[in-house]
């Protein structure tokens, strides 16, 4: 076997009994035309991993009462994108990240950011998350606005009915108040 450090680190051994048996030749992977900078499952895996465990950390800084839900999803969360990662270094095979998708990811995630300021900024949930839902059913390839509104409405609905009425959770303040608290 070559001494030089890059062949000295081709296979790993899993010493976790879960994974006993397999092992990953990088080498392997990354001659059958497999990078694993560009493997999906991976940076999927990486991704939800550090998102759940940044999210546990910001979920230890709770008062108790508020604590344990957003804990126990972010763990759930960080757990998953750990088994991602594993199975994505263990099967050998993944997909390429589809960079011409890059434009609709980011688009996407500026969704995201301006749902969340709408919401600090007091719009409201009930609005705020149907205009949400119905751009990104449209990203998404719905085109037909009515069931776009009609799926973003019922959605916005039901997660109000879970979190607020079910979960007592409160939502920002809102000029729509009157109506419901947080709507």
């Amino acid at each position: 076997m070559p001494s030089d450090a890059c062949h000295s680190i081709g296979r790993i051994r899993h010493p976790v009994s879960a994974f006993r048996g397999y092992h990953v030749d990088i080498r392997k992977n990354l001659s059958s035309g497999r990078s694993l900078c560009t493997d999906t499952d991976l940076w999927t895996g990486i991704v939800l991993t550090l998102l759940g465990a940044g999210a546990a950390w910001l979920a230890t800084g709770f008062d108790t009462a508020s604590r344990p839900f957003p804990l126990i999803v972010s763990l759930v969360l960080a757990s998953c994108g750990l088994m991602i990662f594993l199975r994505a270094l263990v099967s050998g095979k993944g997909q390429a990240l589809p960079f011409h998708d890059f434009g609709i990811v980011a688009l996407a995630a500026f969704l995201i950011v301006l749902w969340g300021l709408a919401l600090k900024a007091g719009v409201g949930f009930a609005i705020t998350t149907v205009l949400f839902l119905m751009a990104i059913f449209r990203l998404a390839g719905l085109r037909r606005p009515g069931r776009s509104l009609g799926l973003a409405v019922a959605i916005t609905l039901v997660i109000y009915g879970i979190f607020v009425l079910v979960l007592n959770v409160h939502l920002p303040a809102s000029f729509l108040s009157f109506i419901a608290p947080g709507f």
